[in-house]
């Protein structure tokens, strides 16, 4: 998995180095990227508490649908309203694709993601999509609402194994 790879470096540049300059916040939200990055290291590399494991339920469906919207659709659908590269947001530089990927991954992995690992890219769901509206962005409609799909599978899938393991 390349989740803290992804969270880490390309955010770093992202909100540091270009989203700095036009929001104060941008050191915050590159602080927690850093974070999320940080954690998705620790219990995906160090403690090897995930895997990747896609299955045939429809929560898979979902993350596959969430990745491939991310990589493909995202930048495809930027260029279709007018965006053009290399200026438009792109899967791997820019945070929103990430995160929609990021909830997609999760929802291919077993055992079920660690809730606190949900919260960071829940936030910036929340935050980011409102790009949809504010700024017009129409690749981050499904951000918007990425969070509030991903989290109650994933929640969902930790309670099921909880019960089934008691």
């Amino acid at each position: 998995m390349r989740p803290p790879r992804l969270w880490v470096r390309g955010k770093l540049g992202y909100h540091w180095l270009f989203f700095a300059d036009i929001n104060k916040a941008a050191w915050l939200f590159g602080a927690l990227f850093v974070a999320q990055g940080l954690m998705l290291l620790v219990v995906t590399i160090v403690q090897a508490r995930m895997r990747f494991a896609p299955s045939n339920r429809p929560s898979s469906w979902v993350g596959w649908g969430f990745i491939a919207y991310a990589a493909v659709f995202y930048p495809l659908l930027g260029i279709y309203t007018g965006s053009e590269y290399p200026g438009m947001p792109m899967f791997g530089i820019t945070p929103c694709p990430v995160t929609i990927c990021t909830f997609g991954l999760f929802l291919l992995v077993s055992p079920a993601v660690p809730w606190w690992l949900l919260v960071i890219p829940f936030i910036w769901s929340r935050i980011g999509g409102s790009a949809a509206v504010l700024l017009t962005v129409p690749q981050d409609w499904l951000l918007l609402f990425s969070g509030f799909v991903a989290v109650p599978i994933i929640l969902r899938g930790r309670r099921q194994q909880t019960l089934a393991s008691a």
